[in-house]
């Protein structure tokens, strides 16, 4: 069985990674206010430009951009539920 090719894929894995999590934050909007939808847009855009700046020197860490992104989503609507009434 052939082994995983970061290196080739990871640039594709990441991308559609962060088009999953940009429909994450937008879908957020169901219950956070349009502050925080704003801010895990702001986010998002982070995670874009982290796995823009990694495609060419480290395509394999492009791969892991949607999971820094999705951590930090997860942390924002945490604090949103538990310190300012989203839900």
């Amino acid at each position: 069985m052939p082994r995983l090719q970061l290196r080739r894929s990871g640039p594709w894995i990441g991308y559609g990674g962060l088009a999953c999590l940009l429909w994450l934050a937008i879908a957020s909007v169901l219950f956070a206010s349009w502050w925080g939808v704003v801010l895990l847009l702001a986010i998002w855009v982070a995670a874009v430009l982290l796995a823009v700046g990694w495609t060419r020197p480290h395509p394999a860490w492009v791969a892991f951009a949607p999971l820094l992104g999705l951590a930090a989503w997860a942390a924002v609507v945490a604090a949103g539920v538990a310190w300012w009434d989203w839900g």
